[in-house]
């Protein structure tokens, strides 16, 4: 990935919000290099934003994962799962 850096402080490139949405869902299913996630983590320690929206989508899986009310066959919830990081990566592009 091509990243559109912005400057930190001291010079050195940081990734954009944009950038970080970007590579999320990714993030959030272990899917990135070593370096991505570095560059990620550092957005995340530095964009309050970016980290309540972390925070609140590992929340949100947690309560998902941990409901039986949310309780779905895989051929039900593997298609809905599939559909979401399709249009997770589409938008990125």
């Amino acid at each position: 990935m091509k990243w559109l850096y912005s400057q930190r402080q001291g010079g050195s490139p940081v990734i954009t919000c944009e950038e970080f949405i970007a590579e999320f869902g990714d993030y959030l299913e272990d899917q990135v290099s070593t370096e991505v996630r570095r560059e990620l983590e550092l957005h995340l320690s530095q964009c309050r934003a970016c980290h309540v929206l972390y925070d609140s989508s590992l929340k949100t899986i947690k309560i998902v994962t941990e409901s039986s009310s949310f309780d779905l066959p895989e051929s039900v919830s593997n298609p809905i799962i599939d559909r979401v990081m399709a249009k997770l990566r589409t938008d990125r592009s």
